[in-house]
């Protein structure tokens, strides 16, 4: 479907939702202009109950408490009110460098439509990290805090001490659009920590950042004279070939690497499909967690590292060591970091598997297999990541205001103004309707492709509060090579159900983080050890089965367990 229809099919669909809220809530219409004050005057402040203003004489939802939500999905306020924002972002180098981030598009646009200034405070991600505890520790908070990536046990335990707002009774209201798409997707519950809705999550809708995809360096094949694989046994030929040709063609015949995988983990996720394991998606594929087959309810989790079929993805991926197909320094402590990187810029890796085309110069030579290799494909992330990516804090005057305006952040022309900038000047849409973006952005003269985008949006670094789409985000993830390959793999993957994070509570947070680290540990050192062959996957199994129940597995399942009836009703 052209991306761009899609994404005008949504918006009008949120402005329906806006307007239907408005007037069911309310009994009025939602007629203010942008940048417009209302007739009504009161507090900067107010109740930060939902609901609490329903009777409102000029029925516009927020006039009495100082605002109006304006049908685009955003706050109007009666009078000029500053907000003190403390959060990560890359800091800009160079030519054109922005000393605040109002001085960007979208920022310095909201303030001339909400009325509301926003007094930045930015640091590293690291310094934030380390300021962030202090922060509440000292009582000394900022109104929001913004790309903070809080984990959600964080958030509900500030929540719970009365820190930290709980936006869940505010949602319907004042962010219709976050929470129609939300209850849409039944979503809201996997948001639910210890009774609220402690923040904002950045919201993948978007395939390229969701799906996984197999890619294969189309360049080599030509070179070995191979065709497009389709299925296990003809990507084993495939990789077979470019372990014995000089498939890169540098006249080094021993230099390239058949399967360039990013971990055993990654090679594990490609078998898991094959054996229908990992079969609640990624979400919680690394607590080791989906539903176990036994329950036709599908509400008994499992640990599926422990399942039989496990023994076949081993073996398999044994298969794969035993004939060279896999680096030889895969399990070297610095792999990912040093070798991987290396093996995939200069050229040396047959396959890849990732959300991303994370190659380099050698990007456009990648491209996805024609289809997922097994029926099902179940390496499908969900919609949500980093609950905490906007935070409203207790020292906050205008809490139902400020719902609001992170409500615009999930809108599509929100996320267009948010991710891309300016029409036209940062990017374009092309005759299919696709986002590219300019010359500005990808040749700038004097700046990386980074900072240049950087002058236009707040993008970079991740954990950004907003609405992700396959047009709107413009990394590696959705460069078309990785759409392309979702529109091959998506037929595997339709019906497939997929859990989000389970949302724990302190008791169960605590009860998992007590053993978590010598679950994985043992996890780590028997896989390991069973693809190298220095233990027997048969002989064994039941020795990495004890260990794993002696690191604590059976009160690991449980406290998973208690959060997923909570989840399933």
């Amino acid at each position: 479907m052209n991306k761009r229809i899609l994404a005008a099919a949504l918006t009008a669909a949120m402005l329906v939702s806006v307007v239907t809220s408005c007037n069911n809530n309310n009994g009025g219409n939602n007629s203010s202009s942008t940048g417009g004050s209302s007739t009504t005057s009161s507090s900067q402040g107010g109740s930060s109950a939902a609901g609490g203003d329903s009777s409102a004489s000029d029925g516009e939802v927020g006039s009495g408490l100082g605002f109006k939500l304006d049908p685009a999905g955003y706050p109007v306020m009666d009078e000029p009110h500053t907000v003190k924002v403390t959060g990560f972002c890359t800091t800009p180098e160079g030519v054109d460098a922005w000393e605040t981030p109002n001085e960007i598009y979208f920022f310095s646009e909201m303030e001339k439509r909400t009325n509301i200034h926003l007094d930045w405070t930015t640091m590293t991600r690291d310094a934030l990290i380390e300021k962030i505890p202090i922060l509440f520790a000292s009582d000394d908070l900022p109104d929001v805090f913004f790309k903070t990536s809080l984990s959600a046990s964080t958030l509900a335990r500030y929540g719970t001490d009365g820190m930290v707002v709980n936006v869940a009774p505010l949602l319907e209201t004042y962010a219709p659009d976050l929470y129609t798409y939300c209850a849409d997707r039944d979503l809201l519950k996997f948001m639910t920590y210890a009774d609220g809705i402690w923040g904002f999550p950045y919201m993948f809708d978007s395939e390229g950042i969701r799906m996984d995809k197999i890619f294969v360096n189309e360049k080599w094949l030509e070179n070995v004279n191979m065709e497009m694989p389709t299925n296990w046994d003809e990507i084993e030929a495939v990789a077979k070939a470019f372990r014995d040709q000089d498939a890169n063609g540098n006249g080094d015949p021993n230099d390239e690497v058949p399967l360039g995988i990013t971990s055993i983990t990654d090679m594990f996720s490609w078998l898991y499909s094959k054996y229908d394991l990992m079969n609640r998606g990624t979400s919680m594929a690394g607590s080791y967690i989906d539903a176990d087959p036994a329950d036709p309810s599908g509400n008994t989790i499992r640990a599926f590292i422990t399942a039989d079929e496990m023994k076949d993805v081993l073996k398999d991926a044994k298969h794969f060591w035993d004939e060279k197909l896999l680096p030889s320094t895969l399990f070297d402590a610095d792999y990912y970091n040093a070798i991987w990187s290396t093996n995939i810029s200069q050229n040396w890796a047959g396959f890849h598997t990732a959300w991303a085309t994370a190659t380099g110069n050698y990007v456009d030579d990648y491209i996805a297999l024609p289809n997922a290799p097994t029926e099902k494909w179940n390496n499908v992330l969900g919609y949500l990541s980093g609950f905490g990516s906007g935070v409203i804090t207790k020292e906050c005057e205008i809490p139902e205001a400020m719902v609001s305006w992170f409500n615009y952040l999930y809108t599509i022309d929100g996320a267009y103004e948010f991710f891309l900038g300016i029409e036209g000047e940062s990017y374009i849409i092309d005759d299919q309707g696709h986002v590219q973006l300019t010359e500005k952005i990808t040749n700038h003269p004097e700046l990386e492709q980074e900072q240049a985008h950087l002058r236009y949006s707040f993008y970079s670094g991740g954990g950004n509060p907003a609405l992700a789409t396959d047009e709107t985000f413009k990394g590696g993830e959705t460069y078309i090579t990785s759409l392309n390959g979702c529109d091959n793999f998506r037929p595997a993957t339709e019906g497939l159900t997929i859990w989000e994070a389970f949302p724990l509570n302190s008791d169960q947070t605590e009860r998992i983080n007590n053993v978590k680290g010598d679950i994985s540990a043992v996890y780590k050192e028997y896989t390991a050890a069973f693809v190298t062959g220095t233990k027997d996957i048969d002989a064994d199994w039941q020795e990495f089965l004890d260990k794993l129940n002696a690191a604590g597995l059976e009160e690991y399942l449980a406290a998973y367990q208690e959060a997923y009836d909570v989840i399933s009703g």
